[in-house]
């Protein structure tokens, strides 16, 4: 069984991590670090998902070399597949397993055996954990069963600094450009990139028509972010103006989304509204669209109702810059005829 110091030892690592508010790589390098050390590991890797969901990205690793490092991109549909299909795979020979994407590297490295655990949250693989062997290894059931349990708080970890990732990033987008298409345009980027996310869209909401427009998009197609702003009831659109955060789990079967069929060919999992306000009043929304079906927590929730304020507060500034500009240019272009207008000779034409 496993030795109860081991696992407090691990946890220890885990909650110190967490409590001190580490971003997700180093609370993941501090966890490989324990894992190899606690269990005699050859070592350890955290891979996540790429945002295309194609590439597994190392993210933190401890006790292999570079060389094993540089072997090449792990192709997501081409590497212990079974991992990112939500199972725990353990391989004795990596040398041999046809799973095992470079084989020679693993042979050239000296491990032997693999053990594949996969970072589940919320009913999505976000990545996967790999704790290597040099000798063959069997793990056993207890050894699998606590490896599991650990995946799970990192999974975690690795989510909620996602989100707290973007707040930093937001505010730093706000301070490096005040335009306004170039703001929202940052916006949808970061949401989508920092979560790793299918797309993200933001409607700007039109007080004359009562209407929300498509104002910037990424990760999405031209023509279906042209329909986003009609993809769910008015019902629902009048909630998340009102400042409710709503989350759809399986949009294709849900009654609140009428563009259903869009929705599937657009092949989104999730969707999640968040109000965008200023002093109680409606100013937008933003669309986040996942790869696969996701659980929001009420935390996750919270986290995203303070990025959609962060935005709001930006927009604002950017949309009062803008009107700013706009007067400022008018008024130069008053002055000019005016001045064009005073200093031209009534009979001659010519200038004074």
């Amino acid at each position: 069984m496993v030795v109860c110091r081991q696992c407090r030892d691990v946890f220890n690592v885990i909650g110190g991590a967490l409590n001190e508010q580490l971003d997700a790589p180093s609370v993941l390098q501090l966890v490989a670090e324990t894992l190899t050390e606690q269990f005699n590991l050859y070592g350890c890797q955290f891979r996540l998902l790429s945002r295309d969901q194609r590439i597994l990205e190392s993210v933190a690793v401890h006790g292999v070399s570079q060389n094993f490092l540089d072997k090449g991109p792990v192709d997501a549909e081409r590497s212990v597949v079974e991992s990112l299909e939500g199972n725990t795979v353990m391989i004795l020979d990596c040398t041999s397993d046809p799973r095992i994407q470079y084989p020679d590297a693993f042979a050239s490295e000296g491990i032997t055996s693999l053990l594949s655990v996969p970072l589940k949250t919320r009913g999505q693989v976000i990545g996967m954990m790999r704790l290597y062997s040099a000798e063959a290894r069997e793990f056993h059931k207890d050894e699998i069963d606590f490896f599991e349990v650990v995946a799970v708080f990192c999974a975690s970890a690795v989510i909620h600094a996602m989100f707290h990732q973007i707040l930093a990033h937001i505010t730093e987008a706000g301070r490096s450009s005040i335009e306004l298409p170039e703001v929202l345009n940052s916006f949808v980027r970061i949401v989508s990139e920092d979560l790793r996310a299918k797309g993200c869209a933001i409607q700007l909401y039109d007080a004359k028509t009562s209407k929300l427009e498509p104002r910037a998009a990424y990760g999405l197609r031209r023509g279906f972010v042209e329909r986003v702003p009609k993809l769910v009831t008015d019902a629902t659109i009048t909630a998340v103006l009102a400042g409710e955060c709503t989350a759809i789990l399986h949009p294709t079967h849900d009654d609140r989304v009428v563009l259903q069929s869009d929705v599937a060919r657009e092949k989104v999992g999730s969707m999640l509204l968040v109000p965008l306000t200023s002093q109680s009043r409606p100013i937008g929304a933003l669309t986040l669209f996942t790869h696969h079906p996701y659980r929001f927590s009420e935390d996750e929730k919270q986290l995203m109702l303070a990025i959609g304020d962060q935005c709001s507060l930006v927009i604002c500034n950017a949309q009062m810059f803008a009107a700013l500009k706009s007067r400022y240019n008018t008024m130069v272009d008053d002055f000019q005829l005016w001045f064009d207008h005073v200093h031209v000779h009534p009979r001659s034409g010519s200038k004074v």
